[in-house]
């Protein structure tokens, strides 16, 4: 042979499959004549045919040529008769090719860590193993040899039995075959394999059947079940292999030859029955223990997620206060820059319109700010109501008086329709105002110049019905399932308002904190739409009518200085303006830029209040008021700040704070915390 052909010869297989070829042609052989030299009653068991079909599974089909090479050495070198010596490797090439083929496409997993693996691999040797006794009975057919179905029966048992215990232990065996266990493991494992050796020994070897008149026959189930639960199916295919070996074995020795065959058959039907029942029982466990710990590893992931998810919620809600922080300290002086200019003397209505106008804009941002801060503060869940007894008509005047320029601005009208009888509700005035704030100002964005804007209220058993309905561009079905949700914009072809987006995102909040619901309708798109807004009306029984004055009367400058305020802001814009607030209502005022200097003018000085930035350069505002409130000072301290969160507000009352302004800060606020003006 030249060097080129034994080249190409050799690469026939690949390297893994010729070290399969060699372990397969070896043991075939060796199994194969042990099995017919040593245990000529058992050879029809033939576990050479099992090793076969595990080498093709492992190996490829294409190593048929070894399996039938190794059934006719090991036919030789075992001396069988001539047509055993035909028929055998016939047979074992149509068994091993056949089982192959199949387990590997119900794409079998040889660990079998799934219920579907062991049901799967019962059901495929229980089909091959068919192969067996009708090829032998095919063949003496033929030959003229008589061949009985019960022949047949017992050809079948035997193959079957057979199957079921060795291809399984060399599936599992040879798909992992190393191992970690514990020295408190390995103590558990020998001990239980201990245990059972020496049941099988007295049952099946000495021959004990019965001890104080209890049947042992069952008594090998005890350590078989502890294996099938605790030592995964790797033991449960070794514990099964050791007890086949002994029952069968026992019975050869204890067994007389004319009585053999039908003991040897009672032996293989009860390995059978017992191999597929703890093969499918391991399984069982092991697939519980795969999906645990599945379920294990996603809840770590989910955990992990909601754990990510959590920390970007509040750097996302941290972001959002701070960039408010940012944005309220630049508006602070605007906003009291613009309270001074209307309180000065008299204007021209172009001046005055301007001013009213800067006035209205600097509403919609401190309330746009407000929002982004209550979409964060609802999603921790930080955010709590005041309830009280509200009618609810007054505070529908007040958001409409709110949101008249935006209706100004567009030449669009507002109908008012009113209830017939006064309705009171029980919640927090300035959330049902900023409910229908928003709603309000929500119609009028997306309505066109010159269109009518409806508001209706009616009673309907026991609830509160407020209707807002508008004729502008409409909702999409799409939209009015999203319409709800943060963030989300409306955007109907060339008419798309841009915004933040959370504008009805609170109210669906707010009104379900309140205890009602809030709905969309449309008719589609340029058919308007129409926003329906249900809280529940508090019983006549429970309402108490109080006449309450709201407002406040213009205020006079007094004839003489008025007490003292000390302002206290690293921002000297923001506080100039709002010194020259309190100057114009007749307060005396000074300043402070840190708060040592804020401390030392406080006990120099004995200000009535102290307007305290929280924000300072040397120190928060919150040490400083524990220090004045610790030296003695009783007078009024309120705070200057850019965070509203609920956090803020208990810094504020654990450090002596009576009260807190937010910036920006204009005169309205100012006569809330100072009721002197």
């Amino acid at each position: 042979m030249t060097l080129s052909a034994h080249s190409s010869y050799l690469q026939l297989y690949s390297k893994h499959e010729w070290r399969v070829a060699s372990i397969l042609f070896v043991s075939y052989v060796a199994v194969y004549v042990g099995s017919v030299l040593l245990l000529p009653a058992a050879a029809s068991l033939n576990p050479a045919n099992m090793i076969a079909l595990c080498a093709l599974f492992f190996g490829g089909l294409r190593l048929w040529p070894v399996v039938l090479g190794a059934a006719l050495i090991g036919g030789l070198l075992g001396q069988v008769p001539d047509q055993t010596l035909v028929v055998s490797p016939v047979i074992a090439v149509a068994f091993a090719s056949a089982g192959s083929y199949l387990l590997r496409r119900v794409r079998l997993d040889p660990l079998f860590r799934h219920m579907r693996d062991a049901f799967a691999t019962l059901a495929v040797l229980g089909f091959v193993s068919l192969l067996v006794p009708t090829v032998e009975a095919a063949t003496s057919a033929v030959g003229g040899l008589p061949y009985t179905l019960g022949m047949w029966g017992y050809g079948y048992v035997a193959t079957l039995s057979s199957s079921f215990i060795v291809v399984p232990l060399i599936l599992r065996w040879s798909a992992k075959p190393r191992f970690r266990r514990t020295l408190l493991e390995a103590v558990e494992t020998v001990g239980i394999f201990i245990l059972l050796i020496g049941i099988d020994w007295m049952l099946f070897v000495d021959g004990t059947q019965t001890i104080l008149g209890i049947y042992l026959m069952y008594l090998p189930l005890i350590p078989l079940f502890v294996i099938a639960l605790r030592l995964r199916p790797r033991f449960v295919t070794l514990a099964l292999c050791i007890t086949s070996l002994f029952a069968i074995a026992g019975t050869l020795a204890s067994t007389e030859s004319v009585a053999l065959a039908q003991r040897l058959f009672e032996v293989e039907l009860f390995l059978i029955a017992l191999s597929a029942s703890f093969l499918l029982i391991s399984s069982l466990a092991e697939d519980r223990r795969v999906n645990r710990n599945i379920m294990f590893s996603q809840l770590a992931t989910l955990e992990n997620m909601l754990a990510r998810v959590s920390s970007e919620s509040r750097a996302k809600n941290d972001f959002i206060a701070i960039l408010a922080h940012e944005l309220r300290n630049p508006l602070a002086p605007i906003v009291s820059t613009i309270d001074l200019l209307q309180l000065k003397g008299p204007r021209d209505a172009e001046e005055k319109e301007g001013l009213d106008m800067m006035a209205d804009r600097m509403a919609t941002v401190r309330r746009l700010l407000d929002d982004l801060l209550d979409v964060s503060r609802i999603s921790e869940g930080k955010i709590s109501l005041k309830k009280e007894q509200v009618e609810l008509e007054s505070a529908l005047k007040s958001a409409i008086l709110s949101t008249e320029h935006h209706r100004k601005e567009l030449h669009q009208t507002l109908v008012f329709r009113g209830a017939n009888r006064p309705l009171y509700v029980a919640g927090d005035s300035v959330r049902i105002e900023q409910i229908f704030s928003n709603l309000l100002t929500n119609a009028s964005k997306y309505s066109n110049s010159g269109d009518t804007i409806t508001l209706l209220v009616r009673e309907e058993q026991g609830l509160a019905e407020i209707e807002v309905s508008d004729e502008g561009v409409g909702l999409s079905p799409h939209a009015l399932e999203t319409i709800f949700l943060p963030f989300q914009q409306i955007e109907q072809g060339e008419r798309s308002e841009k915004g933040l987006g959370i504008g009805l995102a609170l109210v669906r909040n707010f009104v379900e904190m309140h205890g009602g619901a809030v709905s969309a309708e449309s008719e589609g798109i340029g058919a308007g739409s129409r926003f329906t807004v249900r809280l529940p009306v508090l019983p006549a029984d429970d309402i108490s009518i109080t006449e309450e004055h709201q407002g406040s009367k213009p205020a006079k400058a007094p004839k003489k200085p008025g007490p003292l305020v000390l302002i206290v802001d690293d921002n000297d814009a923001a506080a100039a303006g709002i010194g020259r607030l309190l100057e114009l209502q007749g307060y005396s005022v000074a300043y402070a830029y840190d708060g040592k200097e804020a401390i030392e003018n406080t006990f120099s000085l004995s200000p009535a209040a102290v307007l305290l930035d929280i924000g300072l350069p040397d120190q928060d505002g919150y040490a400083v008021a524990k220090k004045l409130r610790k030296h003695g000072f009783t007078g009024r301290i309120i705070a200057l700040t850019g965070y509203s969160t609920g956090e803020a507000k208990k810094h504020f009352r654990n450090s002596g704070i009576d009260d807190y302004l937010v910036k920006p800060a204009g005169l309205v606020d100012l006569r809330r915390v100072l009721p002197e003006l």
